[in-house]
Order: C-alpha cells, then structure tokens, then sequence
C-alpha cells in the first residue's frame, strides 16, 4: 500500500523571478503568478547533477525526479500563514460595481444550474446581474475566512544591441538590428508555499527521502531565467511539518473541504487545484473533456456529473538543458470546477486517496491536483486586505528611463511623419518660391525654436515689419494643399506654427495612442511642449522639399 506524505516549503524571493509563462508577443516574456513545479523540480535535478554512469546516483535521480516517487507541486502564494489556491472560475464579481468596504459578495455559478423554469424564480436559474471575472488570482480556502489576493508582479525595459557596434542601428533598408522588449516579473520580498508530495511504500523510505530533499535544497535556491539581467529568482527555502493532506483547515462556509463519508443525494465539488492534462481512453489522444469520464471513473461510478464549470489553458515550458521547448497540450485550467452528487455512500478515505493520486498525467510537475469541497453557495463573501500582495495598476510617474525611451520612441515616428507630409505637400504644389527666398525662410530656422517662430511670424506680418511685397507675392501665388484645403504657401506659414494646426497636420493624437510606453497622456505632453520645435521641423522640411523641386525643373 503506497504511504502518501507531503513536505511543505515556504519560498520568498530575494529577487525578481522570471517563471515563464505561454502568450506575448515577441518582444515580451510573461511570467505565471505562481512557482512551478516544474520550476522546482529542475531545481532539484540541477542540484543532482548528471549521475554519469554511477548506478547509485542514477537510482537518486531516478527516484527524486523521474520516477513519481516525487511530485513537485506549485508554490503558490502566502497569506497570513495559508497556501493560497487558484480562484474557481465560477466565482463572479458584480461588474462596475465600486466596494468601499473589505468585503465582497461573491456570486458562485457552480450553484446555479442555468435552466430556467416557470415553477422558480429566473434569479434562481442564474443571477439576474451583470458579472465580472473577478481580478485576483488566487484564493485562501480552508482558513476562516476567504482571501482573494494577486501577486505583485512588474514589467521591466530591456534594450537589445547589436553586440559589434554596441548600440541598436538601422541598415539602408530600414531593418532594425536591436530592439526594446518587456520582462514581466515576481517582486522580490514576495513568500510562495508549495508542497513536494512524496509517495512510497513505507514511512522509513519516506523520512529517508524527505532528509534528502532538505539535504540538496537548503538555504538559497535559483529559481526562473535570465539570471544575468537582473532576475534570477534567488530565493529562501524554509521546510514546514510534513502533513497528510495537501489543503488543511476547516474552512468557510461554501468553501469547506470535505472532512467525513459522503452519503447517497449529497453533492460536492472537485477543485482543480492545478491544470489538468487528460488523454481521451480509446483514441489515446490529449483531450481536455476527458476530464468528465475521468473524474466519474475514478470513483467507481459512485458519482454523477451535475454541472461543471471549466476553463482551458496550454501547458508547456522550455528545458534548459536541452535548449528546447517542452511538448504543449490543451488542459483543463486550475481552478474548474465541477459539482457531483454522490449516487451512494462515498468513503472519506476513499476520497482522500484519489486527492493524493491527482489526474490525468505528468503528475511528477504538479499537474492533476484537485480538492474535494462541500456543495456552493449561490453568494459567498470575500475579503479583500488594505495591502494585498498585488498592486493592479502602475500608480505615480514612469521611471526616467521608460520616459526617456518613450519620447525617443514617439519622437522617431514624429520625424517620419514630417518626412511624409513634407513630401505630399510639394508633390502638389504649384509655383514654388525661388531658392533664394527659401534660403532666407531656412535661415530664420536655424535659431532657437521660439525665436524661430515669433521671428517668422513678423515676417509674415507684411512689407512694414517683415518680407518686402515681392517676396510676399511670390508665398502667395505658391499653391500647396493640406488636409484637403487648398491655400497659399503664406497662409499655411501662418496657421503651421499655432499648436493645434501642427499637432493636428501631423496627426500626433494618432502616434501617441500607437506608440507610447509609460501612458498616452505623458506622450501626448511631450508632443505639446515640443509643438515649437515641431512647427520649425516641419516647416523647414517643406522648404527644404521646395529647393529640391526647383533643383530638379532646372536639370530638366
């Protein structure tokens, strides 16, 4: 008979921890909100090492990582002293509702059953109200009371340079070589408890494994990527008491674990506490439904499905060692749930077995793990702390740096635009100024934006102040269009230099909500504190433009 015992462990980073996550773009890596198994469990086998050829150290590794006498379950994270676990899917928030108080009240879907009825209320089938994911992750389920909570998790700028010329360039066709990418990361200071479950046949061979385990990971482990950027996850590994159940306490009401014998009518949940990787029985392939059959199987057919409320991810990962990707399949997401009715006597010890084996496959990474709960409640109430682990938004000021990418990165599109506008208005232009007259425009550019600007506006004031008249005819009878209107080059020098015209002929609304880092408002800011400068670039670029038409129709 096998002997079941779990070993936890409370791990708080010293670092920022990088556990990659599926999803993102290409120039981003997401992180999971939790610790892996998987993470932990290679770990281990970096501390092992490579057994060669020696039989002794292959059996250690064979038993510590790749033969299920092991398994290495998620660390998830810490609140007031309980292992928190994945929020079911059912549970709803009322949406655009503002809570002032800790509490929330919670709408669990699991126990309505959707099918409405003349002989019952429609509230009753399902709630009347509009509902929300709710936004933490995770949950506190077997303490006195329900703690929703999210990790606190940052996004960091990296730039990436060509590692000859040291810096990111551009080639004659305009490809980029180096570009800027998002890390997203676990705060440092954070603590996560997981368990490693350890399953062997007596309790002597348990204690001798659970002495190795704290042997090889003691003091400080590295856990995640890219440690030479500023990660690596450096952490502190504290072991607990060793236990006989994954989830302990007695829990809230509506979120009891199961604690006696189930009798015939009683219904009761599984939580899925990590994802769930099933395989269909005949055609032997991965098939997330399976689940359905699986569940109901393993308890001998004790048991029948009333409803179910699931979601699905994919699963994968990439093996360091081997530089390459692990294997992605469909599974069932942590935190489905399903509701059971118990068609006979259903045996507590019974149940407990069947949450010490898990589902489904790679068990050895913390896949498969579930918890027996008491039957829903259609409300639950929550409780949200002042200081959860999580801030959702960015609060405050970007950091200097994000800024200072933020305008470079606004203001290069910024230049391409004037490129583009500069050439569609002379590409229609009609009776271009001498090149004499444009060099003398140019050359009051050459000064200070503002002293630029104000400097040309007397200029375009008339005889008596600026331009003699035969320079102003000559502004006049050039015809330009822009935006669709059609006027006179002296017109247009007049309106390019107010704010509102320059922004709005160079559509920078447009530019800052594609191209901002930080916000759109602080893009937006610089724009307007530069309109000046934008106004004299711009300017300059059309008569630069101008000159070389002139040049062209003289070659001619």
């Amino acid at each position: 008979m096998s002997h079941y015992q779990y070993l936890p462990y409370i791990l708080t980073l010293d670092s920022p921890a990088i556990i990659t996550a599926l999803g993102g773009d290409p120039n981003s890596s997401r992180t999971l909100p939790y610790i892996s198994g998987a993470a932990i469990r290679g770990v281990m086998a970096g501390k092992l090492g490579d057994p060669g050829s020696d039989v002794a150290k292959k059996q250690e590794f064979f038993d510590l990582v790749l033969g299920g006498k092991v398994c290495y379950l998620n660390a998830y994270p810490l609140c007031e002293g309980v292992r928190a676990l994945p929020v079911p899917v059912s549970l709803r928030g009322e949406k655009g509702k503002e809570n002032n108080s800790n509490t929330v009240i919670v709408q669990d879907l699991a126990a309505h059953d959707g099918y409405p009825s003349p002989e019952r209320d429609l509230s009753e089938a399902w709630p009347e109200k509009e509902l929300a994911v709710l936004a933490e992750s995770f949950i506190t389920i077997g303490s006195a009371r329900l703690i929703l909570i999210q990790p606190e998790i940052s996004a960091r700028f990296h730039h990436q340079r060509d590692r000859i010329k040291g810096h990111a360039w551009k080639d004659k066709q305009g490809r980029s070589h180096g570009s800027l990418f998002v890390f997203e990361s676990l705060d440092a200071g954070q603590s996560f408890e997981g368990l490693l479950q350890i399953c062997v046949d007596s309790k002597d061979e348990c204690s001798q494994i659970e002495a190795l385990i704290k042997e090889l990971l003691k003091n400080s482990i590295l856990v995640g990527r890219s440690r030479r950027a500023g990660y690596g996850g450096m952490g502190r590994i504290e072991w607990g008491k060793s236990r006989e159940r994954e989830v302990e306490g007695a829990g809230s009401e509506g979120f009891r674990p199961v604690a006696g014998d189930l009798k015939p009518g009683e219904q009761f949940r599984v939580l899925l506490t990590s994802a769930c990787i099933a395989r269909h029985p005949d055609t032997g392939q991965v098939n997330p439904s399976s689940i359905e059959d699986l569940i109901v199987d393993t308890l001998g057919d004790q048991v029948k499905l009333v409803r179910k409320r699931w979601s699905f991810e994919t699963c994968g990962s990439f093996n360091r060692k081997w530089r390459l990707e692990t294997p992605q399949v469909l599974a069932v997401a942590a935190g489905s749930v399903f509701v059971l009715e118990a068609k006979q006597a259903v045996s507590f010890a019974e149940l407990c077995r069947i949450e010490s084996e898990g589902l489904g496959e790679r068990k050895e990474e913390g896949y498969g793990r579930l918890l027996f709960l008491d039957a829903p409640l259609k409300k639950v109430y929550c409780y949200r702390p002042d200081k959860s682990l999580s801030s959702h938004a960015i609060n405050g000021d970007p950091p200097q740096v994000v800024a200072f990418i933020e305008e470079r990165i606004v203001d290069d599109q910024i230049k391409r635009k004037i490129k583009e506008v500069a050439a569609d208005i002379v590409d229609v232009a009609i009776a271009l100024p001498s090149n004499s007259l444009i060099g003398s425009l140019r050359a009051v550019l050459r000064q200070a934006p503002q002293e630029a600007v104000e400097t040309l506006a007397v200029w375009l004031q008339g005889p008596d102040k600026g331009l003699r008249k035969p320079a102003m005819d000559r502004l006049e009878r050039c015809r330009i269009e822009v935006g669709g209107d059609r006027m006179s080059l002296a017109s247009w020098l007049k309106e390019v230099i107010k704010k509102e015209k320059v922004l709005a002929w160079l559509q920078a609304k447009v530019i800052t909500q594609r191209y901002y880092v930080g916000s759109e408002e602080a893009a937006w800011t610089f724009l307007e504190r530069k309109s000046q400068e934008l106004s004299v670039r711009l300017i300059d670029a059309v008569l630069a433009e101008m000159a070389l038409g002139n040049k062209g129709r003289c070659l001619q």
